[in-house]
């Protein structure tokens, strides 16, 4: 059974990286000179990390309901991890200075597992999920304490404390959303919902095609 608000949130989500995705490389070819360290393109890349999140906790209520399905969550971590992996290759590889060695799909690849576990222990969850906001309340929701821990730059780090509030949350509030009339019987949005339900093709699919198209406009530009 899918969820079609799932899907159609998560495509909507594909489509907000693919616009700041575009914006970000326009950016490193100097086509533009917008700020992205403040402001809405600050704040844009964490909504959709969160959205990501979001119904990757939610859709685990789908597939893990009665406790883990190992057979399942065995398939998508070992899909998640030559995914991830694959990023962090690339990007080591062209940016050896920022490469992403955790970024949203390793998160999401954690996040995964360990949802998974607490998906049908909704009093833990909860309790995770009060204790995870409090401490971030306590340190600051800006996690660049922990980017100053580790010391390493990366064009994408998303670390699972304390982003795994944003799965806790999808696990709580995802069946209750489902009960919702105009959610539950939402009939499927053919391209958001396309998008969502291919979105690990696309975001691995997308940057390099992104990247190069501006690099050979940026060749023909400076010829």
């Amino acid at each position: 059974m899918r969820a079609h608000f799932l899907d159609a949130l998560r495509g909507m989500a594909v489509v907000w990286m693919i616009i700041f995705h575009a914006a970000y490389d326009m950016k490193m070819f100097n086509f533009i000179s917008w700020d992205f360290s403040q402001g809405f393109w600050y704040a844009f890349p964490r909504v959709i990390a969160f959205t990501f999140l979001f119904c990757v906790g939610a859709s685990l209520n789908y597939a893990h309901s009665t406790g883990p399905n190992w057979n399942i969550l065995a398939k998508r971590s070992l899909k998640l991890a030559l995914a991830a992996g694959a990023v962090s290759l690339g990007t080591y590889l062209l940016f050896p200075s920022q490469w992403v060695y955790f970024g949203t799909l390793h998160c999401i690849l954690v996040g995964s597992v360990l949802g998974a576990m607490v998906v049908n222990k909704r009093t833990l969850a909860a309790v995770l999920l009060m204790l995870m906001l409090i401490s971030q309340y306590l340190l600051g929701y800006d996690i660049k304490w922990v980017s100053s821990i580790l010391q390493r730059p990366s064009l994408d780090f998303i670390p699972i404390y304390p982003w795994f509030w944003a799965i806790l949350l999808g696990i709580l509030v995802g069946p209750y959303l489902s009960r919702i009339p105009l959610l539950r019987d939402m009939k499927p949005q053919q391209t958001l919902n396309f998008m969502g339900r291919h979105s690990l093709k696309i975001y691995l699919l997308h940057q390099p095609f992104l990247f190069g198209c501006l690099w050979v406009i940026s060749q023909v530009v400076s010829s």
